[in-house]
C-alpha cells in the first residue's frame, strides 16, 4: 500500500515546503526534509532549528547537511568571521537569499550570516549544493545556493519569550507577539526583538547585538501578500586569524590582540594589536515582499520586490603616520603641495578636532585605520506561469540595482589609545580640507536578467522533463576617489548565457531518481576593477584594478535517488563540475599584493548521502557523509612573474571525506541530542604546501517541557553544549593562500554552553 505523502504547501518566498507533522513524526529530528527537486538539497525545518542555541546563525544550523564544511567564528555564532565552503567552493561562490531576496555583500559576496534573521523566527534553512532555481536573484552562485525561509505570523494572537545565559558572559534576551488574524482582514503579522551581549570568546573585546524581525501576511484563496523584514545593528569583536599552521602550533588560543595600548610601541605586538582597532560596527535592514497571485487555476504570477541598505566601520589596526613632506598618496598636487610621494613640500595632516590630537608638521601622528562602507541595493523579481495539463510555462524578469561606497580613512588617537571616533567620524585631513584616505571608491551595478523554463509532466505525473534558459546582463561602473591623475572613471558590462535542464522519475510513492544539468556563474568581486595606492605613504601603486576579468562560469551535472516513506528519508547523489576563468586572489608578478585573477579552470566531483530515519522508541538518527575530489586545472602566477605548481593540485578547503551523525530523542517531555563531526584534512594553499589536520567535534543539547504555568504556555527549558570535549584545533581556511605561510586559518571556538528558558504566552 502506498505511503501516504506529506502535505505539500508554498511558504511567502514562493519555495517548496514539506507541512509540518509534529516532533514525533519528523524524520531525523528536522534535520532532513522530504524533497521532491531534481538535484541535491538538503533542508533543516524549524523542529531542529527550535531545540539549537537560539544565538546560532543560519551556518551553524546547516553544518550537518552533505556538502556543508561550516568552520565557525565564535561558539555561538555572533562573529561575521564564520565560514563556509560546499563542496570545495568558498563561500564567495554561493548565493545566499532570503524571503527571495538576494543576501550575499554586494561588494565581496560574503554571508555576513551574523546579520541574518533570529533562529526563532526562521521556518527553515535550505543549502542547494549545485544549484540554485531558475529564478535565482544572484550574480555570484558559480555553485550552489543557501535559503533562509522565514515562519508564517500564527493564525491565533500570542507570543514567544526567551532568556538565555552562558558561558563567556553571553547572555541574551528574545521575545515576539504575533497578532493573529486581524478582525476578519485575512492579515497577521508578527514582530520580535531581541538583544544579546557577552565576551569574546578568546582575547579582550565584547560582544552586543540588537536584532528586530517583522513579518505580515495577507491570504486569499491560492493568493498571498507579505512583507517581511529584519533589521540588525551590532559591535562585534574581532579574532586575529593565523598566517600559518606553525604559528597555530606555537601559539594555540593565546593568539590574541592584546586588551592596553602601547603608545611607545608602534610594532605588530604594539601599537597594532590593541584590540579596540578591530571592533566592528555595523547596522543594516533588509525588507523583502513576496507575493503570489492566481488570476485562475491555470495562470499566476510572481512579484518579489526587496530593499536593503547597510553602514558602518571596520577598523583594521593603527599604525604611525609622519605628518611631514612626502608621506601622502595619490597622483595630483593639493594646495600647492607635491601630492605624489615624491615632493619635497608634501602637505601636511590637519587634525583639528580636539587639543590631543593636534601635532605640528614633522612629528608623529599614531592613527586607527578604518574601513566604512555604505551599501544598498533594490530590486524586483517578477514571473509569470501557465499551466495546461501536462506542461507549466515560465517566463521572468529580474532587475537588480546595487550602490556600494567605501572610504578607508585615519582617526588620529591620544596617548591612551582613545581614538576621536571608533565609527570612523573626524577623521584626519589635509591641511586643504581633502579627506586623508587610503581608498575611495564608489561603485553602481545594474543587472538585468531575463528567463524562461518549461516543465513537461508524463505517465500520469511520474515522469517530469525541465528545460530552462536565463540570460544575465551586467552593467558595473566605478568612481575612483583618490587624487588621482587621469583616473577616476572605470567600469565594463557583461553578458551570460545560462541554460539549464532536468528529469526526474518517481519509480513508486516513494521512491525517485532524477538527473540534472544546470550552469552558473558568477561576476568578479566589486574592489577587483579599482588601482590600489600605498596611502598614505609613498603614494605608489601597489596593485592594478582590472575590468577584464571573465565571469567565472560553472557546468553541474547531478544524478541521484531519493527514498521518503515509512522509514523515513534518503538520499544519494553524485556530482561534477566544470569551472572556466575560475577567480582567485593570487599574485600577477607585476603587484606585490595579490589581486583577483582567472586562473584557469577547476573540476570537482564526488558523492553525497544523507539518511534521517523516522522515531523509533522516541528516538530519530541522521547521518550524511561526502567524499569529494576538487583540483586545480591550471599553474597560478607567482610575485616573481612565474607560475607556481598547482595544475593537478588538491583545491584549499576541500577534505576528501566529510562525515556527520546524529541521535535525536524526544518523548514530548524530555528532548535531547548528540552530534558528531568529522572533517577530513584540508590543504591551505594552492600549491598544497600546507594543511589542516582533520579534525571531530561533538556537540550535545538537553531539555525538558512542562505543563502551563500561569500565563506561560508550554514552558521548556534546554542545554546547548558546543565543543564538549573541548577540542582545541584550526577549523578551516578563512582565506586561501598561493604558498605556506600566506592563508588566513580560523582556530575552532572551545567548549561553551548556553541555558535557555523559553515560554510561549
Amino acid at each position: 500500500m502506498p505511503v501516504k505523502r506529506a502535505p505539500t504547501v508554498f511558504n511567502a518566498a514562493g519555495t517548496e515546503a514539506v507541512a509540518a507533522v509534529g516532533h514525533r513524526h519528523v524524520s531525523g529530528g528536522g534535520m532532513m526534509r522530504a524533497e521532491t527537486a531534481a538535484k541535491a538539497v538538503s533542508t533543516v525545518t524549524h523542529e531542529y532549528i527550535s531545540k539549537q542555541s537560539p544565538a546560532s546563525n543560519a551556518l551553524a544550523l546547516i553544518q550537518m547537511a552533505p556538502g556543508a564544511n561550516v568552520a565557525m567564528g565564535d561558539p555561538f555564532g555572533v562573529s561575521d568571521e564564520s565560514m563556509i565552503t560546499v563542496r570545495g567552493m568558498n563561500q564567495q561562490q554561493i548565493g545566499y537569499t532570503f524571503e527571495g531576496a538576494p543576501m550575499n555583500d554586494p561588494d565581496d559576496y560574503t554571508p555576513n550570516s551574523s546579520e541574518w534573521i533570529d533562529s526563532e523566527n526562521m521556518d527553515n534553512v535550505q543549502l542547494q549544493q549545485g544549484s540554485g532555481e531558475l529564478n535565482s536573484p544572484l550574480t555570484n552562485s558559480a555553485g550552489g545556493i543557501m535559503a533562509v525561509n522565514m515562519r508564517n505570523p500564527k493564525y491565533e494572537h500570542g507570543g514567544e519569550l526567551d532568556i538565555s545565559y552562558g558561558t563567556h558572559q553571553l547572555n541574551r534576551q528574545f521575545i515576539r507577539y504575533d497578532t493573529g488574524e486581524i478582525g476578519h482582514s485575512g492579515v497577521r503579522a508578527f514582530a520580535s526583538y531581541s538583544n544579546l551581549s557577552g565576551k569574546a570568546w578568546r582575547g579582550p573585546g565584547r560582544n552586543n547585538r540588537r536584532h528586530m524581525d517583522f513579518k505580515a501576511i495577507k491570504e486569499w484563496g491560492n493568493s498571498f501578500i507579505s512583507v517581511a523584514g529584519s533589521y540588525n545593528n551590532e559591535n562585534t569583536a574581532y579574532y586575529p586569524t593565523y598566517n600559518s599552521v606553525s604559528e597555530w602550533n606555537q601559539e594555540g588560543l593565546s593568539h590574541n590582540f592584546s586588551g592596553t595600548y602601547n603608545v611607545n610601541d608602534a610594532s605588530y605586538n604594539g601599537l597594532n594589536s590593541y584590540y579596540k582597532f578591530y571592533q566592528t560596527n555595523w547596522a543594516d535592514i533588509l525588507i523583502s515582499a513576496p507575493m503570489h497571485f492566481e488570476a485562475s487555476p491555470k495562470l499566476t504570477f510572481d512579484v518579489s520586490p526587496y530593499v536593503y541598505h547597510g553602514s558602518g566601520a571596520y577598523p583594521f589596526g593603527a599604525g604611525s603616520l609622519s605628518n611631514g613632506a612626502g608621506d601622502y598618496g595619490g597622483l595630483l598636487a593639493i594646495n600647492g603641495s607635491n601630492y605624489n610621494g615624491t615632493g619635497t613640500t608634501g602637505a601636511s595632516i590637519a587634525t583639528g578636532n580636539a587639543a590631543t590630537y593636534s601635532t605640528a608638521q614633522g612629528e608623529a601622528i599614531n592613527a586607527m585605520y578604518n574601513w566604512l562602507g555604505t551599501e544598498g541595493y533594490a530590486g524586483l523579481n517578477s514571473s509569470v506561469k501557465y499551466k495546461t495539463k501536462h506542461n507549466e510555462l515560465t517566463f521572468g524578469w529580474w532587475f537588480g540595482y546595487t550602490d556600494m561606497q567605501a572610504l578607508e580613512p585615519f582617526s588620529a588617537l591620544t596617548a591612551t589609545g582613545q581614538a576621536a571616533n571608533f565609527d570612523g567620524r573626524y577623521n584626519l585631513k589635509l591641511t586643504d580640507g581633502t579627506l586623508l584616505s587610503e581608498q575611495s571608491y564608489h561603485t553602481i551595478t545594474m543587472t538585468n536578467m531575463l528567463y524562461i523554463g518549461d516543465q513537461v509532466t508524463l505517465l500520469n505525473d511520474r515522469l517530469h522533463i525541465s528545460a530552462g534558459f536565463k540570460e544575465a546582463m551586467i552593467s558595473r561602473d566605478g568612481t575612483f576617489g583618490q587624487p588621482v591623475e587621469g583616473y577616476y572613471k572605470v567600469g565594463y558590462n557583461t553578458a551570460e548565457p545560462l541554460p539549464r535542464m532536468s528529469i526526474d522519475y518517481h519509480v513508486n510513492p516513494n521512491v525517485m531518481v532524477f538527473a540534472s544539468v544546470n550552469t552558473n556563474f558568477r561576476t568578479p568581486v566589486g574592489t577587483a576593477m579599482y588601482n590600489a595606492y600605498d596611502n598614505p605613504w609613498n603614494g605608489s601603486q601597489i596593485t592594478t584594478g582590472n575590468t577584464k576579468l571573465k565571469n567565472e562560469y560553472s557546468i553541474v551535472e547531478e544524478v541521484g535517488a531519493r527514498y521518503s516513506g515509512s522509514l523515513g528519508n534518503a538520499s544519494i547523489t553524485g556530482f561534477n563540475y566544470n569551472f572556466t576563468n575560475h577567480q582567485v586572489n593570487a599574485y600577477n608578478g607585476a603587484n606585490p599584493l595579490p589581486v583577483a585573477m582567472n586562473v584557469g579552470g577547476m573540476t570537482i566531483r564526488g558523492v553525497d548521502a544523507q539518511m534521517g530515519l523516522r522515531p523509533w522508541h522516541h528516538f530519530s538518527p541522521y547521518a550524511s557523509g561526502e567524499y569529494l575530489y576538487a583540483t586545480t586545472d591550471n599553474n597560478i602566477p607567482d610575485d616573481t612573474g612565474g607560475y607556481l605548481n598547482t595544475k593537478g593540485k588538491i583545491a584549499p578547503s576541500a577534505p576528501r571525506w566529510q562525515a556527520s551523525v546524529a541521535l535525536n530523542y524526544d518523548d514530548g517531555t524530555m528532548f535531547g541530542s548528540v552530534t558528531l563531526r568529522y572533517v577530513d584534512k584540508q590543504y591551505s594553499t594552492y600549491t598544497n604546501d600546507e594543511q589542516i589536520k582533520g579534525y571531530k567535534q561533538v556537540d550535545m543539547m538537553i531539555g525538558a517541557r512542562m505543563k502551563k504555568i500561569g500565563f506561560m504556555k508550554s514552558p521548556s527549558i534546554r542545554l546547548n553544549i558546543i565543543n564538549l570535549a573541548d577540542h582545541h584545533y584550526l577549523s578551516g581556511v578563512y582565506s586561501p593562500g598561493t604558498t605556506a605561510g600566506t592563508a588566513q586559518l580560523l582556530a575552532a571556538p572551545n567548549f561553551a554552553c548556553l541555558a535557555t528558558f523559553s515560554t510561549g504566552f
